[in-house]
């Protein structure tokens, strides 16, 4: 094709080559977007309590030097998710009640929203019921779809780890299946308990722990007083 003198030259390959990875890009993250929404939708919302919607890591009190080794494991975790998410490491983070632990946790989880990935928080008694409404006659989900939710997700963070949920063998039978698929998808779980790391394990079970290690999960404590109580 001619030409007119003074027209605009062809774009190079490289110019069009440019417009194309931002477009892929742009694909990219309407996708991700999407698929929270649809998240969302799925269970209601991202889960994250309303009371902690709007903890940050800068609002995080960090006075002792414990607690500045926890914002700063937190931090860092939140920062190189796009590495963890490619082992599938997590975080447990154990220790008193009123410690900070779900501010981090939360924290981590707007973040990594933020920043594209899917994310989902829910209390123990939360994910299992999702998986035990699948065997009512009203379900709206099959044990696979519930499943699915549970284990597709990016991030999941799991709060309340500890509290006493029905038959305990059942507990732990549901929790596995959750734990294992994310476990062999290299999908990231945070733990938040009010227990030490051998209890933990006591509750969840040895398989369980050994999984969550072997993914190089961080054991965060929280052994200070609770925020609650200070003033």
């Amino acid at each position: 094709m001619i030409r007119s003198p003074g027209s605009s030259p062809l774009p190079s390959a490289e110019e069009l080559a440019a417009v194309g990875q931002r477009e892929a890009v742009r694909l990219a993250a309407e996708r991700r977007r999407a698929a929270q929404a649809d998240l969302e939708r799925a269970v209601g919302r991202s889960g994250i309590p309303r009371r902690f919607l709007d903890r940050t890591f800068e609002s995080y009190l960090a006075g002792t030097q414990g607690q500045r080794r926890a914002l700063d494991v937190c931090r860092a975790y939140a920062d190189g998710f796009e590495q963890m998410r490619e082992r599938g490491g997590g975080l447990l983070l154990l220790g008193g009640p009123g410690t900070g632990k779900t501010h981090l946790a939360c924290a981590i989880l707007a973040q990594v929203i933020h920043a594209g990935h899917t994310g989902l928080f829910l209390p123990v008694s939360g994910a299992l019921r999702i998986i035990r409404d699948a065997y009512s006659p009203r379900g709206q989900r099959t044990e696979t779809e519930a499943l699915a939710l549970l284990t597709a997700v990016d991030l999941l963070v799991l709060d309340e780890v500890g509290v006493a949920i029905g038959n305990e063998a059942t507990r732990r039978a549901m929790l596995f299946d959750v734990l294992n698929d994310r476990y062999g998808e290299l999908r990231p779980t945070i733990l938040i308990a009010n227990l030490t790391s051998a209890e933990l394990e006591r509750y969840l079970g040895e398989r369980i722990m050994e999984r969550l290690m072997d993914l190089g999960s961080a054991v965060v404590p929280f052994t200070w007083s609770s925020y609650r109580r200070c003033g």
